[in-house]
């Protein structure tokens, strides 16, 4: 088998077009009049002007700046936020957030549904959205729940009655939605956190500063001083880049190695199986940029890297 770099799609249309639960995320719900203000204290974003509808995506990090998990809020209103986190991490993210919820007018609960994938031209034009409403970080209120865009036409589907909804897969399986979700994931550059990689990276090694999803004007938070630093007095050494294998969907968090000196040089963050390969997410230093690199104890089998970060598209292209 060749290390050939596989051929990426640029849009949801090409993968799947339909609708169906995301079996990989769970909702946690966040209610009580300090809501906004617990989550200030506790992510790298800015809720301090959260209003009606807005959506706020960020990270919780631990006190060495490491990024606990990633997150997508749903300000309901001020004091109804709505987190949509990776279901691997929600019981424990539940549990790290329990004791500083002690101090707060705030209550936290898990959703008995996880969110639903919306992805494909046709799919959004079944839920009658006006595109125009499909812009920024605002989410749109539908008979069924709210829609929360995204782009490479995907938008997440907080449902309100989900006994009323009803999967769309357009003759794909369940599975074939989902990895093609993961694919759409990777190629936007939307780097998730899950039980393999918790605490294992600072949100600069992900991009997420780059993405908008730290905040450096806010006060302080668990792990703002270090990442703060980085920010201002250091520069990152790893970047988030897109990668391609001609192996199926390898494991999150295996680190990528030189094949000049086994060095490492970086890890999977995320991969979703693609064609006869798959398409990847790693974090790497700038050196690795444009290479073939080695995934660790896989046989020489190889990572080919882009040849420039990561750019997150922070606007919707659901059209």
């Amino acid at each position: 088998m060749t290390n050939t770099p596989l051929t990426v799609p640029d849009t949801a249309d090409e993968l799947v077009n339909g609708w169906a639960p995301l079996a990989q995320e769970a909702l946690l719900q966040l209610q009580g009049h300090d809501a906004c203000k617990f989550l200030q204290g506790q992510t790298t974003a800015d809720f301090g002007k959260a209003q009606t509808l807005d959506v706020i995506p960020g990270a919780f990090c631990d006190v060495k700046g490491r990024v606990i998990a990633d997150f997508r809020a749903l300000i309901v209103d001020p004091e109804n936020i709505i987190l949509c986190v990776m279901a691997s991490l929600a019981d424990l993210l539940s549990t790290h957030l329990t004791k500083y919820l002690m101090f707060s007018k705030a209550e936290l609960t898990r959703l008995p549904e996880p969110p639903w994938g919306v992805a494909g031209s046709e799919a959004h034009r079944h839920f009658d959205v006006d595109q125009k409403l499909l812009e920024g970080n605002r989410a749109v209120v539908l008979t069924q729940g709210w829609l929360i865009p995204l782009a490479h036409q995907t938008s997440l589907l907080i449902a309100k009655e989900t006994g009323q909804m009803a999967m769309n897969l357009n003759n794909k399986s369940l599975d074939e939605f989902e990895s093609a979700w993961r694919a759409l994931a990777c190629l936007r550059g939307e780097a998730r956190v899950t039980s393999a990689t918790t605490g294992k990276y600072l949100p600069q090694d992900l991009s997420y500063d780059l993405a908008g999803w730290v905040s450096f004007d806010k006060g302080c938070y668990t792990g703002q001083e270090i990442i703060a630093r980085l920010h201002w007095r250091g520069t990152p050494k790893r970047r988030l880049y897109l990668g391609t294998a001609t192996i199926k969907r390898p494991n999150e968090g295996v680190k990528l190695v030189s094949p000049t000196d086994a060095r490492a040089v970086g890890s999977i963050v995320n991969a979703a199986n693609h064609g006869n390969g798959s398409v990847i997410l790693v974090e790497a230093v700038e050196s690795a940029a444009g290479q073939a690199v080695i995934i660790d104890e896989m046989n020489q089998q190889k990572v080919t890297i882009s040849d420039a970060p990561m750019g997150y598209f922070s606007s919707a292209e659901t059209s």
